[in-house]
């Protein structure tokens, strides 16, 4: 297995997601782009997933953690309700290479109409990168829809991992099972795992036992985005998380 570019040495990696407002508005928490990615670059997170735009302007703010560029956009949709809509591959590897940018990123809903569509352009993302010496992470997870009534279940979310790792993704996004120890049904195929951080959990303290949970059965790290920059304290939750994730500093 390759080494991942954004993993730390023990082959693990807090990620925060701040590429929300290219396809929703408002985001309370990250009105201010430069001052969010400082924080948690400063409370250390590995990487950041982000916009084009936002690695563009707002690189020095990154400091040492690892930009990751969002790839493909969707339509923009006002409040906090995300509608299953196509995620369309917009920039390209020449675009990240350009931008000094070691790993992208794409979306795949499985259940969703557009899939296959999804699926294809993963699959082509992930060969390239091999050749471009790229990190691909696939956000690759099931939405509710008849083949899959429950976007939780353990074998679901088994499923999603590998046909991530099938499709060639060095790296697997995914959402978190029910119940989170259960991710161990999904590390069998040896890609890396880390774990969506979901919508914004107000029992904190449940939230970050259920990461901890997924961490002993096997994920390979997190990559957060409304439980981070949504708290009142975006930099302490990045420590919680690097506590969990690498251990006591």
């Amino acid at each position: 297995m390759r080494k991942v570019s954004f993993f730390s040495p023990n082959g693990r990696a807090v990620v925060v997601a701040i590429d929300h407002a290219l396809y929703s508005w408002p985001c309370k928490g990250l009105e201010d782009r430069r001052a969010l990615i400082s924080t948690v670059a400063k409370a250390g997170a590995d990487a950041v997933i982000a916009s084009y735009g936002t690695i563009r302007d707002e690189r020095e703010a990154f400091g040492e953690a690892a930009p990751i560029l969002k790839l493909d956009l969707t339509t923009v949709t006002l409040g906090s309700s995300y509608a299953i809509t196509d995620h369309v591959p917009t920039w390209t590897l020449e675009h990240a290479m350009r931008l000094g940018v070691r790993a992208v990123m794409t979306y795949v809903q499985l259940g969703a109409p557009f899939e296959l569509d999804a699926l294809k352009s993963a699959g082509r993302i992930a060969a390239d990168c091999d050749r471009h010496g790229l990190d691909y992470i696939c956000e690759i997870m099931p939405v509710e829809s008849p083949r899959f009534p429950d976007a939780y279940a353990p074998d679901a979310i088994a499923a999603s991992c590998r046909t991530g790792s099938e499709l060639g993704a060095h790296v697997i996004k995914t959402t978190v099972p029910s119940p989170a120890a259960r991710i161990a049904d999904s590390t069998s195929c040896g890609t890396p795992i880390i774990l969506a951080g979901g919508d914004f959990a107000n029992d904190r303290e449940r939230y970050l036992a259920d990461i901890s949970a997924a961490m002993d059965a096997g994920a390979s790290g997190v990559a957060v985005g409304r439980n981070v920059w949504g708290a009142p304290n975006p930099g302490e939750v990045v420590k919680q998380l690097c506590r969990i994730v690498h251990g006591p500093a």
